[in-house]
């Protein structure tokens, strides 16, 4: 199997690029990046054009990782050449270039996936063990805070797809799915959102009722580092911390409440990448690739449907 990282962004050098040397040493890898000169990392080939990697690369599989604005026009190319096709999130801007996206995929009988790992980490099915099912959740809320990024980063630019709700709204979209409901079409929501005086979104708030269940979250690009998502039952409160980024290489903890009781859960470090991908290679081994269609189109219209408020 061969892979091409599309963009030498900031996730591939820390995360993709390392796994693929480390634990997926069979795998090979070629890398295309428009401003980075070749390095020594174990690619197979560099390419300084993206064009020129989409005819010759003959990789199986595409991971792209470029500004927000280019991903549905490189992900619509490399389908259409028949490559299987993982995006950085947001794979879309919108919710019609996400239908159109599955809709080329499926004509192609290719992968195509949004990169959300987070519930990929171990720490995620420990908590809801410890609330012995999500059919016990009553409540769930996330606070995922980071500082502001530097003035010329693409995230504060619209025309590159900027924003926090591009940014962050993909992880507000999954929690939403995994932990509370699977169709957003059937439920009450209200949305909130800052932009700065250049029309890029800073920050959102979101809060759902869904049947007997709730979800509430703020999302910001503008603040102290928080980085939290609680799990509400009548009885029960379990806090997962570095939920939306959790490193590989650190023990994490669950914070749990019981009757007013506080206490602390261990957990072993896990790799939410190396997870992702064993079931990237699972998926294209069976051929199964429904479920990330799927994935994606409800989280793209949820996105949506939080930008319409």
């Amino acid at each position: 199997m061969k892979i091409l990282v599309l963009g030498y962004s900031s996730l591939c050098k820390r995360k993709i690029i390392p796994l693929l040397n480390k634990k997926f040493s069979k795998i090979k890898f070629c890398v295309c990046s428009k401003t980075q000169k070749k390095e020594n990392i174990g690619a197979y080939e560099w390419y300084r054009n993206y064009e020129n990697a989409l005819e010759e690369s003959k990789a199986d599989l595409v991971y792209i990782s470029l500004m927000n604005s280019q991903h549905y026009y490189w992900a619509k190319k490399f389908l259409e050449k028949k490559y299987h096709v993982i995006v950085d999130k947001p794979a879309t801007l919108n919710f019609k270039q996400a239908k159109d996206l599955v809709k080329l995929a499926r004509k192609k009988k290719r992968l195509l996936s949004e990169a959300i790992v987070f519930h990929y980490h171990h720490q995620i099915n420990d908590a809801i063990k410890e609330i012995n099912s999500l059919k016990n959740l009553v409540h769930v809320k996330a606070r995922f805070v980071i500082p502001k990024f530097p003035k010329k980063k693409f995230h504060n630019f619209k025309k590159y797809g900027g924003g926090c709700l591009l940014d962050m709204g993909p992880y507000a979209a999954a929690v939403f799915r995994i932990f509370v409901a699977k169709n957003i079409r059937k439920v009450t929501y209200f949305s909130s959102s800052k932009e700065n005086r250049n029309g890029v979104n800073t920050n959102f708030n979101v809060e759902i009722i869904a049947g007997k269940k709730s979800f509430s979250g703020y999302f910001s690009h503008n603040g102290e580092y928080e980085n939290t998502l609680t799990l509400f039952t009548k009885k029960k409160s379990v806090t997962i911390n570095r939920v939306f980024s959790p490193p590989n290489d650190i023990d994490l903890t669950l914070r749990i409440n019981t009757d007013n009781t506080n206490k602390e859960k261990k957990l072993k470090s896990d790799d939410t990448f190396f997870n992702y991908f064993n079931k990237i290679i699972t998926l294209l081994k069976a051929k199964e690739f429904e479920n990330s269609y799927q994935n994606l189109l409800k989280d793209s219209f949820f996105r949506e449907k939080l930008c319409s408020k």
